[in-house]
């Protein structure tokens, strides 16, 4: 405290005898930690080594030659421009808040962060540890937009079979992005049932999803072999099981959940039917993953079951 008050009283009377601070010869080298600030336009700038013991004048006249002014100086009913970025960073950060798509919001999280880097620079003392951290988020953020734009390209330029799959199955109108529709069928495998072959039995586990891209599957009741139902192409079988399996994995997660049984026996109608299959837990997990994804098909295999049950009415009123 006593040095404190020592240079105080030093800069205070050099300040009265013209604004000239004492020269080197006196005690100031012993407090050289001590810098100076001066007062201009409304901000305190701390000033470079080489202005701290000259006088008000030259500091001022040094100011306007390096661009200081430019930076700090308040423009009439707009402000300067460190303050310019600072709004525009906190606006971008505003709609990055009220946007929903991934894109647009890391879109927008990068401007708002060259911005915010871009008031911290101009300030009067630059902020060189949020500017450092400003550009490893901004790096981050670029990663993931480039991983999202390389998700959108490979949706965009499907193979041709998984575009048919796409139109017909009308993935679109039920809920499923194109990026949504690769993440989901990219895990699937092909399989080929035979006619009359079971692809689910009434009473036995079923630990699979199964996806008809051309073919019949008939329903069947085991019991007196009534024909319940037709599953035509582009409709799932197990997709109820499947949701059961999630939601009973969700309440008891440490536990062993057993498998959902068949409801009925699912044969293949024609000599040769071509399905995608996925294993339950393999895909349970890509659900579990993905919040998105697993929205999409609980919307998806709402409309498939609706179908299915207007299959059925049908169905019924025939026999």
């Amino acid at each position: 405290m006593a040095c404190y008050f020592s240079v105080a009283r030093i800069t205070w009377a050099g300040r009265c005898r013209g604004g000239l601070l004492p020269s080197a010869s006196s005690s100031l080298p012993l407090f050289s930690s001590f810098q100076r600030t001066h007062q201009h336009a409304g901000h305190r700038l701390r000033l470079p080594l080489n202005l701290r013991y000259k006088s008000t004048n030259n500091v001022d006249s040094t100011i306007k030659s390096k661009g200081y002014k430019f930076m700090t100086k308040s423009r009439t009913g707009i402000g300067s421009f460190a303050s310019l970025c600072s709004h525009a960073a906190s606006i971008c950060t505003v709609f990055a808040y009220c946007n929903t798509d991934m894109f647009e919001l890391r879109c927008l999280a990068i401007s708002s962060g060259v911005l915010a880097m871009s008031f911290q620079y101009f300030r009067p003392q630059p902020l060189w540890i949020p500017i450092r951290w400003g550009c490893l988020i901004l790096c981050i953020n670029g990663c993931m937009i480039t991983q999202l734009l390389i998700e959108r390209h490979r949706a965009n330029h499907m193979p041709p079979e998984l575009k048919k799959i796409y139109d017909e199955g009308s993935f679109d109108e039920r809920g499923f992005s194109k990026v949504q529709f690769m993440k989901f069928f990219k895990h699937a495998r092909r399989t080929v049932f035979v006619g009359k072959e079971i692809i689910s039995e009434e009473g036995r586990e079923m630990n699979k999803l199964y996806y008809i891209l051309d073919g019949n599957a008939t329903v069947t009741c085991k019991t007196d072999g009534r024909k319940l139902a037709t599953i035509p192409p582009h409709c799932f079988i197990g997709e109820l099981s499947f949701l059961l399996h999630v939601q009973d994995h969700k309440r008891n997660e440490q536990k062993q959940i057993p498998l959902k049984k068949a409801s009925a026996d699912v044969v293949a109608e024609n000599k040769t039917i071509h399905v995608l299959e996925w294993e339950f837990d393999e895909l349970r997990k890509i659900m579990s993953a993905d919040r998105d994804l697993s929205n999409a098909f609980a919307i998806y295999s709402s409309h498939d079951m609706r179908n299915k049950l207007l299959s059925a009415n049908t169905e019924g009123r025939r026999t």
